[in-house]
Formats: C-alpha cells, sequence, structure tokens
C-alpha cells in the first residue's frame, strides 16, 4: 500500500525532471502484465490530459490535474497556467494558502492528528526486527525514530514510499505546483480557495484501523520496489498526461504486493481517498461555478474515470473539451 499512498498524494519524477534518479518501470515489466495495465487505462473515460475545460451556457471551469511535488517543468506549469488562474472568478485548490499554514499549525501542535495519541507505540507493536529496520530507513530520510514511534502506522508508511532522496528534495523548500500557484494569487488578493476543509487529508485514514495500519507499515517494510524506480514510472506517465494509466499502475502493483486483503484495501483506499472527495468536490462546484469564471488545481488522480471530476461535470450539462498546454 505504500506505493498507493505515495501515488495518491504525492502525485510524485523522471530521470529527466528529478535527480534522484530511477527507471521506468514499464521498461523491463512483464509484456503481458504491461498490456493489462494499459488495456485498463485505454477504458477509462477521460484517461489521457491533464488541462481541461467544462463549459455551459452559464459559466466555464477550468481544471487541472496536478503534480504535488516539485519537478523541472514546475515553472513551466506555472507560467502557463498564472494567466488563466488571474482572469477566474474563483480559483479553487485543495488547500489554498491561508489552510496549508493552517494544516501545518495543526499537524505540529495537534497531536490526534497524525500521532497516537494513547496506545501502544510502533516499537511496541512491531517486532524487534521490524522496528529496528524501520529506524535504520526513517533515519536515511532525516527522520529520527524517536519521532516516529508515536505516529499513526499509515504516515510512516507513506513516509517508506519516498526514496532518501526524494526526502531530502521535499526537505529543501522547493514548492510544487499546487502551492506555488496557491501563494502567488493569495498574495495577488485573488479569491481562492480551497475545494474541502484542509484537515480531510489526514482525517479520512481514520477510516482504517490501527491493525490495518499496522499490516500496512509492515507490507511497507518488505515491498521490493524502489521508490525511485516508483517515482520515476509515475512521473513519466504523468508528464505524458496518461493519468489513468498512472492510476492502474498503482492499482496493479497495489494487488500484486498488498497480501491477501490486498484487492479490498485498494478498493477502501480508492473510496476515501479518491471517489468520496470528488463528489463532495462535486457538489461545491455545483453551488458555486454557476455564473462565474472558476479555475480549479487538484490532484491529477481526481480527473479521470466515471466517479472523476470530468465525468461528474459531463453530468451537469458542461461540455468537456482538452485544451492544449503548449
Amino acid at each position: 500500500m505504500r506505493y498507493l499512498l505515495t501515488f495518491l498524494f504525492l502525485l510524485a519524477t523522471p530521470l529527466r525532471a528529478f535527480e534522484c534518479g530511477g527507471s521506468d518501470l514499464f521498461t523491463t515489466m512483464a509484456p503481458q502484465k504491461r498490456a493489462a495495465i494499459e488495456t485498463r487505462a485505454a477504458q477509462t473515460r477521460y484517461g489521457e490530459g491533464l488541462y481541461w475545460q467544462a463549459s455551459r451556457a452559464d459559466g466555464t471551469i477550468t481544471l487541472f490535474g496536478t503534480y504535488h511535488l516539485p519537478h523541472a517543468e514546475t515553472q513551466a506549469h506555472f507560467d502557463r497556467l498564472l494567466p488563466r488562474a488571474q482572469a477566474a472568478d474563483i480559483v479553487y485548490f485543495e488547500m489554498a494558502a491561508p489552510d496549508i499554514d493552517r494544516f501545518q499549525r495543526a499537524a505540529s501542535t495537534r497531536p490526534d492528528v497524525i500521532f497516537n495519541a494513547t496506545g501502544p507505540t510502533l516499537p511496541e507493536q512491531l517486532e524487534e526486527d521490524e522496528w529496528q529496520t524501520l529506524r535504520t530507513r526513517l533515519a536515511e530520510r532525516g527522520f529520527p525514530g524517536f519521532m516516529a514511534a508515536k505516529l499513526k502506522p499509515i504516515f510512516v508508511s507513506m513516509m517508506l514510499g519516498l526514496s532518501p532522496c526524494q526526502m531530502r528534495r521535499q526537505q529543501s523548500g522547493a514548492k510544487g505546483i499546487d502551492h506555488a500557484l496557491a501563494e502567488f494569487l493569495h498574495a495577488e488578493g485573488r479569491d481562492t480557495r480551497s475545494i474541502e476543509d484542509y484537515l480531510t487529508t489526514l482525517k479520512v485514514f481514520d477510516a482504517f484501523s490501527r491493525e490495518e495500519q499496522i499490516d500496512m507499515l509492515r507490507l511497507a517494510l518488505d515491498l521490493p520496489l524502489d521508490p525511485d524506480d516508483m517515482a520515476a514510472t509515475m512521473f513519466n506517465a504523468y508528464a505524458d498526461g496518461k493519468t489513468a494509466l498512472l492510476w492502474e499502475l498503482g492499482r496493479s502493483l497495489s494487488i500484486e504486493y498488498g497480501g491477501p486483503t490486498a484487492e479490498a484495501d485498494f478498493a477502501k483506499f480508492e473510496r476515501v481517498l479518491l471517489t468520496q472527495r470528488n463528489h463532495a468536490w462535486h457538489q461545491v462546484l455545483r453551488q458555486e461555478a454557476p455564473g462565474r469564471d472558476v479555475f480549479v488545481a487538484v490532484g491529477a488522480a481526481h480527473l479521470p474515470g466515471p466517479d472523476g471530476l470530468l465525468t461528474l461535470l459531463e453530468g451537469d450539462g458542461y461540455t468537456i473539451t482538452p485544451l492544449s498546454f503548449d
């Protein structure tokens, strides 16, 4: 499940865009396996494309599928998107700039958000050899073991999904397109809004019991894939606009390496992290978009599929048109 978590939250860089390296898994994947992933992706509605327009008589919604971590093309994307975002009446992000600040404060001042305030610590729930392995891997990522001991296991799994190099990149202060655009537009006094409560992405994990989270952490410790290879593969798919392919890769790897309950686990993640949030965001746009020019920048995985934002807006009578990013 660590690859699913990384993929969903960091939709995170290839040799051409990220100095950490890594090899694209599709280049060495068994042809039958690759074909199965590509077939599922090809059957996904709006499965290719990052930049879209939804239009009808009473307004226009422009949508961009983001990649939350910085990469070599972040500035180019910023320059291309900024004029369109500045022209909008409202700009929606998963978190607008003020809520990014609130999120960071909550993560540091509210122990219940990311820590288990009661109950056993990770060293008490894991075998000694598992805990020592975990401490070593977290230390490689610049995160001391004593700080991880009370973390909710699911967040530790997310950290394991990033390589040491990627963690250093994050810690350098470089910003992804969401953060960069949100801060710039807020500083200009534009009407920028969060499309959901700023703690949603933390609270959704409470849908998984402590036991389920420990199981996922154990799987993360044992997974044979290199995080840099996974990151390279995901970004290559993203850079090519193949959002459905990226999602289906996450599904395939999660089921392959996720243990006997992997398929059910993936379905649960998909429901709480993607589908339910998409439908909630759709209701926000239903209420706020009519009569306005709206710009939406959210993770790329939220756009395609039967429960993706594009299909949901199409159901409201919007005409969906891909936009060129050249």
